[in-house]
């Protein structure tokens, strides 16, 4: 394995944006196995065998090595699996805001963030085999530089935090050329339309999301929102999303998806579902209620009138009657999502978008 494409972009960017360590001997390799107590992905060790660890655009992600010239070792690494939907084998990556990047027992790649010790765990399904999620993740990486290998002011807000979303539209087609079966490609470039306004054309991006990471939730809670978006139209994909979404996580942080549940089925009009969503999020937060009147209250006194608005509106998805709120709920879908983020008690309010690495 000669990992071409990852050789030409060593030799073509700019010093620094790729730096790699010195080959690993078979020795070292086999060290590192007994140290992490299981054989090294084939790939993974060859490509060792002439990179041993690399960081990647200013440690924006860092490859670990295994021999004594690595920068990061592998098994210092923290091998905790997360919990069992993660299914990770090997942690071999990690980012300076604390994701790593591990191996499937089937060779795929996630993309661990959070802990299941702070119920705030998202795993992720990045890339399909190693050569291929290294060379997306470079594809995608290299658009926010310039030919000096310094930050493209062009491609950040102005205030320099977050990525532009034609940017990070950009970003995202181009690693999916190289990648297409990465989950968290498809849905970033959905974040991305969105960003841009462009909702429709954010769903099937979702959806192809969602198809290839059904286990997350996270894809179909943004495919939902999108659908939501169309108002009564798209208020039955909208509900199938979200129901899906609280399918796929348990116990109480599933509570907020099926509150988005029941405003999509107030909306929709469909009674059953209706109490079936809000059965739900009542027995997996059982204090929602109130927590939901405090955000109302909260929003009212920023004099927001969209935060008031979606505080209101979550708040009558799980208390109004049927049929009394579906003029309301038409409104405030068609305003869109507020552009700032904000999370009362867990309940989610806006799509995320990238953030400067």
């Amino acid at each position: 394995m000669f990992f071409d494409r990852f050789r030409d972009a060593v030799s073509r960017l700019p010093d620094g944006l790729i730096r790699t360590g010195p080959p690993a001997s078979p020795g070292d390799v086999a060290q590192a196995e007994a140290a992490v107590g299981r054989a090294l992905p084939p790939t993974f060790a060859s490509f060792l065998q002439s990179f041993d660890g690399v960081d990647l655009f200013h440690e924006s992600v860092v490859i670990a090595g295994v021999g004594p010239g690595a920068g990061r070792r592998l098994f210092d690494l923290d091998q905790s699996p997360g919990s069992g939907r993660a299914g990770a084998a090997l942690v071999f990556a990690e980012t300076p805001t604390g994701d790593r990047f591990a191996f499937r027992g089937d060779g795929a790649i996630l993309r661990l963030r959070g802990s299941p010790a702070t119920s705030d765990e998202e795993v992720w399904l990045a890339g399909t085999e190693y050569t291929v999620w290294l060379d997306a993740i470079i594809a995608h990486e290299r658009l926010l530089f310039d030919a000096d290998g310094e930050f493209s002011p062009d491609a950040f807000e102005p205030d320099g935090a977050e990525i532009l979303p034609r940017v990070a539209l950009r970003q995202a087609e181009k690693a999916l050329r190289l990648d297409p079966g990465s989950a968290e490609l498809h849905h970033e470039r959905g974040v991305a339309l969105r960003r841009l306004g462009r909702d429709d054309d954010a769903r099937p991006s979702f959806r192809r999301a969602a198809d290839l990471d059904p286990g997350n939730p996270w894809p179909w809670f943004e495919l939902g929102r999108a659908a939501l978006e169309a108002g009564v139209s798209g208020a039955r994909e909208a509900l199938e999303a979200f129901e899906q979404a609280g399918r796929a996580e348990p116990g109480e942080a599933g509570a907020q998806f099926w509150l988005w549940g029941a405003r999509a089925a107030l909306l929709l009009g469909a009674p059953d579902r209706l109490e079936e969503c809000r059965r739900e999020a009542r027995a997996r937060a059982p204090e929602l209620a109130a927590a939901l009147h405090r955000a109302r209250d909260e929003a009212a006194s920023s004099e927001d009138p969209h935060e008031v608005a979606e505080a209101q509106a979550l708040l009558d998805a799980l208390e109004k009657a049927p049929g009394t709120a579906r003029a309301r709920l038409v409104v405030v879908t068609e305003a869109g999502p507020s552009q700032k983020e904000r999370s009362s008690e867990g309940v989610p309010t806006r799509t995320r978008s990238r953030r400067r690495p």
